[in-house]
């Protein structure tokens, strides 16, 4: 057999079809048992182009989730020079792109299915695993990584997806107020 190599056949862009196959698989339920060689079978390219235009097959799976959330661009965001999670960033981040009208309301009925048990629902759970959890444990400590973990999906889950009035009652301002003062405990 002989690897494809370069641009897939009729000139299209390799990234965008391999992003285009792991979300038809990430709809379809079973992103995660599908191997980074199938998908770039599946388009016809190399799967060597998964770690050139991803880092890793784990790379495309994040890409494919942050189309519908994207933790990975706020934890960066969040950083500081030294490359330090700064806590009020990283609140005014969840915060703003779940107040936003169009983000936001995506983002929660997105969430919805999944508390649903969604076949998706394990690939967004490693995700975040690598790309919230590790961050926070890294810089943190895994206790307190815990900690927090369980405070940021409390305070979003509990206004954004459930809509429990204790939460909605807040302004955006209040809430990330409210977040950032769990966070800070150590």
């Amino acid at each position: 057999m002989v690897n494809k190599v370069g641009r897939p056949a009729g000139g299209g862009d390799a990234r965008a079809l391999l992003l285009d196959a792991a979300h038809r698989h990430f709809e379809a339920g079973d992103l995660a048992t599908t191997s980074a060689r199938r998908l770039a079978d599946e388009v016809g390219v190399t799967h060597t182009l998964v770690n050139y235009h991803f880092g890793s097959r784990d790379g495309l799976l994040a890409a494919a989730v942050s189309l519908r959330a994207a933790p990975h661009q706020v934890i960066d965001a969040a950083r500081d020079a030294e490359g330090r999670l700064d806590l009020a960033r990283l609140v005014h981040g969840l915060v703003l792109v779940w107040e936003h009208p169009e983000h936001g309301a995506r983002l929660a009925s997105f969430a919805r299915g999944l508390a649903a048990d969604d076949p998706r629902s394990s690939v967004l759970s490693s995700y975040l695993q690598h790309t919230v959890f590790e961050s926070l444990a890294a810089q943190f400590g895994q206790d307190r990584a815990r900690r927090m973990a369980t405070a940021i999906i409390g305070v979003i889950f509990g206004r954004y997806v459930l809509e429990l009035p204790v939460l909605t009652g807040l302004s955006a301002a209040e809430t990330a107020t409210l977040l950032l003062s769990m966070l800070r405990q150590p």
